[in-house]
């Protein structure tokens, strides 16, 4: 039976390849979809961890206001707690900052970013150890009137050193650029917009009052590790108040990228690639049915010399199984293609995300292989029962393995 199923597969290789190719691409789709959000999570890790590394704790409120549509954001703490951080033992370094609404306004006269990515006014921190951007062009704000914009943001909006355009906060500050920074080596947070102003007009544009500010940033001193620097400042920090390590600091912002931004993004790859799937469904399963009617004569020879229900049985699903087997294996290397590709859209229509090697986890590898698998044999398991059911006496006579009558249950569900 195993080499007459080989030759039988052989012989009809042309109606396989179809087979192959429809289970080609929907593994491949998935795959490239599993891979790119895997390669985003690490590539966004290592970002906010190279931005970030020079903080080793966070001052904030213990707080957090959270929504499914927002980023989590927190009440201000007073801007005096800063003085008393710095008067704590194994502290290098402090700077506030400040964080809250602010759309930019491009040289069209339109809002920058939205739809999602968040658009953040803040404070142009001064420490570049504590500063997640980096001063590429021009200078650092010095009056109430002038910031410093992401690189992306002034690409986006045409926005140059010495233009003035205008904040909303969400009322319409006019100011001027004064700096353009990017966010550590990329041009910005994917399309979200920051926009910086001195830590005075912060705390008058995005606090409610001034003497208040979003946290504290710590540097510690050589020698004192992250976790001895927070147990450091939770002795001296007022109710309400709490210290994190910059470890953890960073974790909670990959983690909220996760949230709000590469979980819908993998939701709606993954509906596609579903799409591609179900048609391929369909591809089998029609190709299939053809062979099966097409084999009805060569299966009921095969009865009548001696061969089991289940020989036949078993005969056409080794068919779909080798046929799945290859399609998936070669979808898998599909899947890096597509991955590529799927970045490549990104940056190309100015949603740039971050750099980094593609990311090809083992469980990408076991989910993309088990439903590429799974579809090929679900969808050739009726028509291999149906070339099962044949009579050993078909061989001597015209058969097909589809009823000359449609079913009532296939006109409703068509």
């Amino acid at each position: 039976m195993i080499s007459t199923t080989i030759k039988s597969a052989w012989a009809r290789r042309r109606r396989l390849t179809g087979i192959f190719l429809a289970v080609f691409l929907g593994v491949s789709f998935l795959s490239g979809t599993l891979a790119l959000g895997d390669t985003l999570s690490a590539n966004f890790q290592t970002l906010f961890s190279s931005v970030t590394r020079g903080t080793d704790a966070v001052v904030r409120s213990t707080t957090s206001i959270s929504s499914d549509r927002a980023r989590a954001s927190r009440p201000p703490i007073a801007a005096s707690m800063a003085q008393t951080v710095r008067t704590v033992d194994g502290v290098a370094r402090v700077e506030p900052s400040v964080e809250g609404y602010g759309a930019l306004i491009g040289r069209d006269g339109k809002a920058l970013g939205g739809n999602g990515p968040p658009r953040l006014a803040g404070n142009w921190i001064t420490d570049p150890e504590l500063n997640p951007y980096r001063l590429v062009e021009g200078r650092a704000p010095q009056s109430a009137d002038e910031v410093v914009i992401n690189r992306g943001a002034a690409k986006d909006g045409d926005l140059h050193v010495g233009d003035t355009t205008t904040v909303r906060t969400p009322d319409p500050v006019p100011v001027r650029v004064v700096g353009i920074a990017t966010f550590g080596s990329e041009d910005g947070f994917g399309t979200a917009t920051f926009t910086a102003f001195t830590l005075a007009a912060a705390e008058q544009r995005l606090e409610a009052k001034p003497g208040m500010v979003s946290s504290i940033l710590v540097k510690a001193a050589p020698g004192v590790s992250q976790t001895e620097l927070v147990h450091r400042l939770a002795r001296v920090l007022p109710p309400g108040t709490q210290a994190v390590s910059g470890a953890q600091f960073t974790a909670e912002n990959t983690a909220e990228v996760n949230r709000t931004f590469l979980n819908f993004l993998r939701t709606f790859l993954v509906v596609f690639a579903g799409i591609a799937l179900l048609v391929a469904a369909f591809s089998i399963y029609n190709t299939f049915s053809i062979i099966a009617a097409q084999r009805t004569r060569e299966s009921a020879l095969l009865r009548a010399v001696g061969a089991t229900r289940r020989q036949v049985l078993a005969s056409v699903l080794a068919e779909s199984l080798v046929a799945g087997a290859v399609a998936s294996v070669a979808g898998l290397l599909g899947g890096v293609a597509i991955a590529g590709l799927l970045k490549g859209l990104f940056d190309a229509i100015g949603f740039a995300l971050p750099a980094g090697g593609l990311v090809f986890k083992p469980s990408t590898v076991i989910i993309a292989l088990s439903v590429g698998l799974g579809v090929t044999l679900v969808t050739g398991v009726a028509p291999a029962l149906r070339a099962s059911r044949v009579r050993p006496l078909a061989a001597l006579r015209d058969a097909a393995a589809e009823s000359a009558r449609v079913p009532r249950a296939r006109v409703v569900a068509g």
